[in-house]
């Protein structure tokens, strides 16, 4: 429990933006409704022949009317190829059984508890923040984990622990994909690059870290602007906190310390395998042909064509 500062003028304005962010329907509605906006759009579009020119060909494409008898017979038995002919959905698949493995034999938590293990008072949100930031290797399992490690890391150092909650949220929500490494949705969102330009030139390849740079940037920008919502704006307006400050953030076991230098060891010498494969001008992963980096079988082995 907590005691609510009296509004300002500005504590009114950010009532009115909470109020009308809960309004905002769950997305799953938002996809319906969307769903439905198309489909009204096809048919209107269609009553009036509007149609585009396919850039490859110069073939015209007609927008087909998705409420008509003959939009419906074309609908049904696309809608599976319409999945199973997205290119990066393999990837998906095989990032989304990795990340669940890391975080269901408990790496991915451990690692994350090993990072906020010292946290400083004063440093509290940035160090949340960056941790959140981080934790995108775990895709969507972040957002189950970090909002209760970040309440617990504000408890143990004696600071509201809904500031906490909230400032781990907008790490993970807000700032989803920035990130210092090479992450999940960066070879995700490759795959969808490289499938949409291949509209306009086939033999375009959209690489894993062409995205990178701006990323790791918005590390940097996002922690010092969101630290500093957190300790300017969020964490006075919920007032000192009164509730049970017993809580303390969990430590890692022995078992769990050795597993995570074992992970480590492991990865680094993974990592250096792989290294001894690609940087060396004659590497076995690189073009066979012109003996480059981008493309070759290893990045193709990252994001498949």
């Amino acid at each position: 429990m907590s005691s609510i500062p009296s509004s300002s003028q500005s504590g009114k304005l950010y009532g009115w933006v909470e109020r009308i962010g809960n309004k905002v329907p769950h997305p799953f509605l938002l996809f319906i409704y969307l769903i439905i906006v198309l489909m009204v759009t096809t048919a209107i579009l269609s009553a009036f022949g509007v149609s585009a020119k396919n850039p490859t060909d110069g073939t015209p494409v007609v927008v087909k009317n998705l409420l008509s008898v003959e939009g419906l017979h074309w609908f049904l038995p696309n809608v599976i190829k319409n999945f199973s002919g997205f290119a990066p959905l393999g990837a998906i698949l095989a990032l989304v059984l990795g990340a669940g493995l890391a975080e269901r034999v408990g790496l991915l938590p451990a690692l994350m508890v090993k990072m906020a293990s010292h946290v400083n008072v004063r440093y509290a949100s940035y160090m949340v923040l960056f941790i959140a930031f981080f934790s995108h290797i775990s895709s969507d399992a972040a957002l189950v984990i970090m909002p209760p490690m970040g309440a617990l890391i504000f408890l143990a150092v004696g600071r509201h622990p809904v500031a906490g909650l909230l400032a781990a949220i907008a790490g993970v929500g807000c700032g989803f994909t920035a990130n210092l490494l090479i992450v999940t949705t960066d070879v995700l969102l490759s795959g969808i690059r490289t499938e949409a330009a291949a509209a306009f030139n086939p033999q375009m390849h959209v690489s894993v870290i062409d995205n990178w740079y701006f990323m790791a940037s918005s590390v940097v920008v996002l922690t010092i602007v969101g630290g500093l919502i957190t300790d300017k704006i969020i964490e006075p307006r919920l007032g000192q906190w009164q509730g049970n400050s017993d809580e303390k953030l969990q430590t890692l076991t022995e078992s769990q310390r050795f597993g995570l230098r074992i992970a480590g060891v492991v990865s680094l010498l993974f990592i250096a395998a792989i290294a001894l494969m690609v940087i060396p001008e004659n590497g076995i992963l690189r073009d066979p042909i012109n003996h480059t980096v981008m493309p070759s079988p290893f990045i193709k082995g990252i994001v498949p064509r």
